[in-house]
């Protein structure tokens, strides 16, 4: 694998850090649970709004892909 391979994979494991953690914020500070309840619908907004995310980050990520290549 070259150079750029590597700096490939490396963007797709840090991006995937960033949504995952920007995700999960976004999601608390829409919900704010207080109960139980509330973390269940906690969970399912961050798993909807996760995948959201990660679409838009594919795409962006792809797109970074094909501009380097």
């Amino acid at each position: 694998m070259n150079n750029n391979g590597c700096a490939l994979i490396a963007l797709l494991v840090i991006g995937y850090i960033i949504v995952w953690i920007g995700s999960g914020i976004y999601a608390w500070d829409w919900v704010r649970p207080e109960s139980f309840l509330g973390a269940i619908g906690f969970l399912i907004v961050w798993a909807i709004v996760g995948r959201i995310f990660f679409l838009i980050g594919g795409f962006i990520v792809t797109l970074i892909i094909h501009i380097f290549s």
